[in-house]
């Protein structure tokens, strides 16, 4: 590639084209309002599926199916979207032609108590969002579309199976791939996709979608074809013409269709994109013994008039300097060679051709978390076969220099001057092989005074899933080169130049943030990632404040500084490293494993006050990596360096509560032993004897002394910790509520938690349990476990801002004011509900449990908050909610925790007075046979420290740790307590406030 172009390309990468649009595009005078924008996205995504189609956007919330000249649209506005609901088709098979059971969706469970058929969805009675909602039966065989039919309510439904907008009390279409039944009141999403756990069948996804006139933003427009194709975009609300024929609205687009309709771009055999030269007509002109380079691809072509002017447009106006642009980085990207040195290495390779610090997207994916300690890349630009990397010594080697080296690439043949040792490192969802990235370390050889190292490119077609390419106009398809408009943002979306100043303090005036930057003593507290680590940080509180208003914001926040630094400190040592605490200081810990996290939240129990959030174990992030730490957080959000462990989840195993949610299955029992006599006796305690008496009697394979449940440990079981019976917990003579807390028996929670389940029906064996609520309460009558999770906060969006964002605020995924809502994974079997009851196959988050436990001692839930005033705005306070349950033998199972049980050895030590206000629970949630999330969530009675005016509630969790709650993560609490109570006055509880 000659050296002005590869200048050219150098220039493209470092100048951030990633998102780049042509600022000559036709139309720009209508992307300049929302609406404009919007425009062209629906002429662009819609144009081939309905051509010719009008149709207007409403403001007013609900969904709306309008028929069109060539097929119909379906237009969900302000509404809110339900958790999915997957159905494994595999397990819906009845035979093996591959002939499906019906599924089953809108029952409810208190009209027949006893719905018959797996993968049934119910709703919940009394819903004003499915009231009007139609029994639907979805029915077929693999091989073929599936049959949807509904029957009790009117309806209209509108898929890709051709059918058009079918409609009426009783109907049937084609399900193929997607489609929407719509009612008054609500709608339901159906898609049948592709599964990895079920290849053969794939799985089916429904989704409730139910007006919510508190929704902001852009409604989601699908279009159906009369042939069954379909496309969906995010639109504003406003009025829609779809052109009837194919119009770029794009200069670059109508240039880049007619060189390639004239054979003037061609896509080679290797994948490269190559354009007819400027000089192609003196090219072919000239006689062949004087041509001075072969240009055979283009020997066929013969120039019209049409064709010179295209190629004097390509190469002399600004539309074909940016297809070229294009096309340089589109080739640029098919190879990928790129290393990166050690922080503080000053050391300077070069390399023949030019370079970029720019990456493609993939290269986000390359690791499974964000590397430490290494600079940022430097990649070769364009595409060869093998480059060499050579590094000039200032001064002949010693032999004892030690050189590192992360290579995106593979070493060909040996190293000059340097012995190499290589161990694989790429570990993310790019890798095609573990040594797609290598980590170098090279010795120097005596005496040397240059290094050579030789290396070749992966193929980055091989590494690339189809996203990638989606912020690229160049793209194959089906081998054919097309380009693709890009979206083009909507006004008001783009990140302002120059925000007005954002101020943020703590509850008691302290600044936490200004001058664009987190403050000493707020970073030492751990409080950057939360607060902000830079301007392009949009998720964090500097960040979402700036988006709310662009003059700028002063915020005073629910933290209060000592106790957060406090907390942190707790946190980072016995926590984080699991040292220990004397004398104040850390002392000891073990070697941190690695993707080792915690977190810990202190909440004001009466008013919902977030009092300290503390995070450990993210990799650091700062000015050096911030882009890559942003690029991993779009590509992978779950394993992003940018999460906060005390607010948020990655839906993952490390988050399971494990037997702290136990506290949460006890409210549920004390509901359902509201209607159930014998299971509130049971609650109570009964002699061991009785105990089992009444397991045989019901049918029950339970047994105090056995270590399992079931006893016979046939088949799935849960086990007691050290597999022992839990004969020797009684108190009394008598086992009850109070003591299965207080020990966390968990055979006893397995076994009671089916006693309390109604779709069991009562039943030892069988049942329905498969059951999946559609909406949010479908379930509760019939499971009170989950509907005590309900209560408590589980499955619920939470958002910390007090009510004091605009109501139309943008929220975005993982906004650190809208923390992750803790989820249960669905039920199917009964073992799987044992492992609910004893908090496995769930996520939850620090604050979540907190919340959890404020409410158990408070004896009603409270809204937390993180913002508690805004440009002089106070916070919303709003009335707390009643659990109208009995709490007092769950109260004396936490407290029995304390004195007697699994965290007495951690807060031993504590004041007789502290422990006596004292209440808690632990949690062990294995993921592996040597490592185990580990929990302690508990709060602290009013009065008990100095200056505590309120109840405290905590919790904090250590992931992959090789102890247990009581042993590892009580301690962390322990700690801040006994600093607590000794009465320094850094460190009193300041509460203010209802």
């Amino acid at each position: 590639m000659p050296w002005p172009l590869l200048a050219v390309v150098a220039l493209i990468l470092a100048g951030g084209v990633l998102l780049a649009f042509n600022a000559r595009q036709l139309g720009d005078a209508a992307a300049a309002t929302e609406a404009g924008a919007d425009a062209l996205r629906a002429a662009s995504r819609f144009q081939k599926i309905v051509p010719g189609a009008h149709f207007d956007v409403p403001a007013a919330a609900g969904v709306t199916l309008l028929a069109q000249p060539s097929g119909a649209v379906v237009i969900a506005n302000r509404t809110r979207a339900e958790a999915p609901v997957l159905i494994d088709l595999c397990a819906q098979l009845a035979d093996a032609a591959g002939r499906l059971m019906p599924v089953r969706l809108g029952g409810r469970w208190t009209e027949t108590g006893r719905p018959a058929g797996r993968n049934a969805m119910l709703v919940k009675r009394g819903s004003t969002a499915t009231v009007d909602m139609p029994e639907v039966r979805i029915t077929g065989t693999i091989h073929a579309p599936l049959q949807l039919a509904w029957t009790g309510a009117a309806a209209r439904w509108l898929g890709d199976g051709g059918d058009g907008i079918v409609g009426g009390s009783t109907g049937a279409a084609t399900l193929r791939n997607e489609g929407w039944l719509a009612w008054q009141g609500g709608a339901l999403q159906v898609l049948r996709r592709p599964s990895a756990s079920c290849p053969r069948a794939g799985e089916l996804v429904a989704r409730l979608h139910v007006p919510d006139g508190a929704q902001r933003g852009r409604a989601l427009v699908s279009a159906y074809a009369a042939h069954g194709a379909s496309a969906s975009a995010w639109l504003a609300a406003g009025d829609y013409a779809i052109p009837a024929v194919p119009s770029p609205e794009l200069e670059d687009e109508t240039l880049f269709d007619a060189l390639r309709q004239h054979g003037l771009v061609r896509l080679l055999p290797d994948g490269a994109v190559v354009l007819a030269p400027a000089d192609l007509a003196e090219w072919l002109a000239a006689p062949a013994q004087v041509r001075a380079t072969s240009l055979d691809i283009w020997r066929g072509v013969r120039l019209d008039d049409e064709q010179r002017k295209l190629l004097r447009r390509l190469y002399r106006q600004a539309d074909g300097t940016y297809v070229r642009q294009q096309v340089a980085l589109y080739n640029s990207e098919r190879t990928l060679l790129a290393w990166r040195q050690r922080e503080g290495d000053a050391s300077r390779w070069r390399v023949d051709g030019g370079t970029t610090s720019a990456m493609p997207p993939l290269a986000a994916r390359l690791f499974a978390s964000l590397p430490q300690g290494w600079q940022p890349w430097t990649r070769l630009a364009a595409p060869a076969n093998t480059a060499r990397l050579v590094l000039d010594l200032p001064a002949p080697a010693k032999g004892t220099e030690r050189l590192s080296l992360l290579l995106a690439g593979r070493v060909a043949g040996s190293v000059e001057g340097a012995a190499l040792q290589s161990a694989a490192a790429c570990d993310g969802r790019a890798c095609t092989a573990p040594d797609d990235v290598q980590r170098l370390v090279l010795a120097p050889q005596p005496g040397a005074r240059r290094i050579v190292l030789a290396a070749t490119p992966l193929d980055a077609r091989a590494m690339e899933r189809p996203a990638d390419r989606d912020y690229r106009h160049l793209r194959v398809a089906a081998g054919r080169l097309v380009w693709q408009p890009l979206p083009r943002p909507a006004a008001g979306e783009a990140v302002r130049a120059s925000p007005g100043p954002v101020l943020l303090a703590d509850r008691n005036g302290t600044p936490l943030w200004s001058d664009g930057t987190a403050t000493e003593a707020a970073q030492a507290a751990g409080l950057a990632p939360l607060l902000g680590l830079g301007p392009q940080h949009a998720a964090s509180l500097a960040g979402m404040l700036a988006r709310a208003d662009s003059r700028g914001a002063t915020a005073r926040l629910s933290l209060d500084l000592p106790l957060q630094a406090l907390a942190q400190e707790a946190l980072d040592c016995l926590g984080l490293r699991h040292g220990r605490w004397r004398g104040g200081r850390c002392e000891g810990g073990a070697t941190i494993p690695a993707g080792r996290k915690a977190g810990l939240v202190i909440l004001d129990a009466e008013n919902g006050d977030i009092l300290a959030a503390a995070g450990a174990g993210q990799p650091h992030v700062g000015a050096g990596n911030w882009a890559e730490a942003r690029d991993l957080d779009r590509a992978n959000p779950a394993a992003s360096a940018l999460r906060l462990p005390a607010l948020q989840h990655d839906g993952g195993a490390n988050n399971s509560p494990g037997s702290t949610f136990k506290v949460i299955s006890a409210l549920g029992l004390e509901l359902a032993a509201q209607e159930d006599r014998r299971l509130d006796a049971l609650l109570d305690g009964q002699p061991l004897a009785r105990i089992n008496a009444e397991a045989r009697e019901r049918g029950f394979d339970f047994s105090t002394g056995a270590p399992t449940y079931p006893a016979s440990a046939r088949g799935a079981y849960v086990t007691n910790y050290r597999e022992m019976g839990i004969d020797g917990r009684a108190q009394g003579g008598r086992l009850g509520l109070p003591q299965a807390l207080a020990y966390s028996l968990n055979t006893w929670f397995a076994w009671t938690g089916e006693l309390s389940d109604h779709t069991l029906l009562g039943r030892a064996e069988g049942g329905v349990p498969d059951l999946q609520p559609l909406e949010p309460g479908a379930l509760d009558a019939a499971r009170p476990i989950l509907a005590a999770a309900r209560r408590l906060g589980f499955e619920r969006n939470l958002r910390l801002d007090g009510g004091l964002l605009p109501a139309d605020f943008r929220w975005a995924d993982y906004d650190v004011l809208q923390a992750t809502p803790a989820r249960i994974d669905p039920v199917h079997t009964r073992h799987e509900l044992r492992q609910m009851s004893i908090g496995l196959r769930m996520q939850a988050t620090p604050l979540q449990m907190a919340m959890a436990a404020a409410a158990l001692g408070q004896g009603a839930s409270v809204a937390p908050r993180l913002l508690l005033a805004l440009d002089g705005r106070d916070a919303k306070s709003p009335a707390p909610v009643k659990l109208d349950a009995r709490l007092d033998r769950i109260r004396a199972g936490m407290q029995g925790v304390i004195e007697r049980g699994t965290a007495a050895g951690a807060f031993r030590s504590l004041p007789a007075h502290v422990r006596a206000g004292l209440y808690g629970k632990t949690g062990t949630a294995p993921v592996s046979d040597d490592r185990a999330t580990v929990w302690f969530t508990g709060w602290l009675e009013p009065g008990t420290l100095p200056g505590q005016r309120h109840g405290l509630a905590f919790a904090t969790y250590v992931s992959r740790s090789e102890g247990t709650g009581g042993e590892h993560a009580a301690p962390v609490i322990a700690a801040v307590l006994a600093r607590l109570a000794d009465g320094d006055a850094r460190h009193k509880v300041k509460q203010t406030g209802k």
